[in-house]
């Protein structure tokens, strides 16, 4: 009999927390929808009680809008379930010919495996020199000191057009817009650090480049100095098909020095030609000149000198959810598709499908979610979220999600949630979107996971991002 009260009482209690926790968060949600600032733009929200599965809060849901990088998310879940956590990209050194005295009569071939990584300096493995000493090493350890012959590229494992139709001019110079290749190479961005003009109105100075870039490379800087005080605002222009890049906007003259990050151009040739200059460094004479091939093409027998494996999926997918690299995204999309956009939008879309989502409702124009085009519910998100928290690598993903208060995109948001509360989310921004998906995990045990998503806003960007902060303390608390 006791233990019947006793159960009867933590039932009673327990609904009674998730009544007042029902009616807390709708209250915090009416607010958020009727406030002023908030009056032109489009509002989804939705969040399910993961215990359950039940719908707790339903405000336009079933609604379609712009995810910006919770594109991601759809993304992510597809390519953990396809090609598995532990999944790698590669990338081939090879070479033809033969070894005569220490001479290398043929030429190396730079095959690439579609690794977003190669050449990025986020893992100790994949930093350019770290990639170009052990490119040399192999050379070395075959007694190769010198090559009659030139270097090949190959970047044919992914189609020839890096970025999505639909992506804005205005992207796609910057880094955030650089596209995948077939072969990339430092994540496909360069650094250019400006040096502030003496008066207003006159050009900046770039002050250096990183990586060096070939020679015949055209960086076009129409940057110009602002008064103090002023907003910088820089932005590089440039399509990924030739190497010229242009710089505009203005820098405040007590920046004094500001970094750039660009969208890298030709990152295969940049690759090839940083190896070719890192040999002849290291006293290994080669041919100035470097050619693009398809090995499938090849008709004499190549031999592999250096096989590089890329960082885990796993971790591939920490840089894509936490710092939002839209680079890796695409990479992953692309992988998916077996090269191919259209493929890789397919296998999301079969993959959704199978999960119990109706695909008809929902538009995947590419991985990153840069795309104006993409459309999702928040409770399509939602029900996806809510299907991961079933499955047993729930508890990697989240990891690769951000931490309010503690890391990723999140981290200097809700530095006063409750002790012993956790809230995981991916966010998402772009012009007129702001965006946030994930769990909030409380100190009692409950577990919810949740979207929010503000489309069309006109107030500032900023002043929406501390609303729905607002409103995900309101979640957490």
């Amino acid at each position: 009999m006791k233990k019947a009260i006793c159960f009867i009482l933590a039932f009673v209690l327990l609904s009674s927390y998730a009544q007042s926790f029902s009616e807390k968060i709708n209250a915090a949600v009416e607010a958020f929808v009727k406030d002023t600032d908030l009056n032109a733009a489009w509002i989804g929200i939705c969040v399910k009680d993961l215990r359950n599965n039940q719908l707790i809060v339903d405000y336009n849901a079933k609604k379609n809008f712009v995810p910006a990088s919770l594109q991601k998310i759809p993304l992510s879940i597809t390519a953990i379930e396809n090609l598995g956590m532990n999944y790698t990209f590669k990338t081939y050194l090879l070479s033809t010919g033969t070894i005569e005295n220490h001479v290398l009569n043929g030429n190396l071939y730079i095959k690439g495996g579609g690794d977003p990584s190669l050449g990025s300096v986020r893992f100790a493995q994949t930093h350019p020199d770290t990639i170009l000493n052990r490119w040399v090493q192999a050379i070395q350890a075959k007694g190769i000191e010198r090559i009659n012959g030139n270097i090949y590229i190959d970047a044919g494992i992914f189609d020839p057009y890096p970025q999505h139709d639909s992506w804005m001019w205005g992207d796609i110079g910057n880094y955030y817009g650089a596209g995948i290749k077939g072969l990339s190479w430092h994540e496909n961005m360069f650094v250019i650090t400006l040096q502030a003009a003496d008066s207003v109105g006159k050009k900046n100075s770039i002050l250096s480049i990183y990586p060096p870039l070939p020679p015949h490379y055209v960086i076009d800087n129409q940057s110009i100095s602002i008064r103090k005080g002023s907003e910088s605002y820089i932005s590089v222009y440039g399509d990924a098909y030739t190497a010229f890049r242009q710089i505009r906007g203005g820098m405040a003259l007590d920046k004094k020095n500001m970094t750039v990050k660009a969208a890298l151009p030709l990152p295969e040739y940049v690759c090839a030609w940083s190896f070719k200059n890192y040999l002849q460094k290291e006293g290994i004479l080669i041919g100035d000149t470097i050619y693009n091939i398809q090995m499938d093409t090849l008709t004499i027998q190549s031999d592999t000198l250096y096989m590089h494996a890329s960082p885990p999926l796993l971790s591939l997918l920490h840089q894509i959810n936490k710092n939002s690299n839209n680079v890796y995204a695409e990479a992953v999309l692309k992988c998916l598709g077996k090269g191919f956009y259209a493929n890789g939008i397919a296998t999301i879309k079969a993959k959704l499908k199978s999960i119990g989502l109706t695909i008809e409702n929902i538009n995947i124009a590419d991985g990153s979610g840069l795309s104006t085009i993409n459309f999702i519910s928040p409770l399509a998100l939602c029900d996806l979220l809510s299907y991961v928290a079933t499955k047993n690598y729930y508890p990697p993903f989240i990891e690769t999600l951000s931490e309010a208060g503690a890391s990723g995109t999140l981290r200097h948001m809700l530095k006063q949630k409750p002790k012993d509360s956790h809230l995981y989310a991916k966010s998402g921004s772009m012009s007129g979107v702001r965006a946030y998906a994930g769990y909030v995990l409380h100190s009692n045990g409950n577990s919810y996971c949740f979207t929010i998503i503000v489309n069309h806003f006109t107030c500032e960007s900023s002043l929406v991002k501390t609303k729905i902060e607002h409103l995900m303390l309101s979640l957490i608390e």
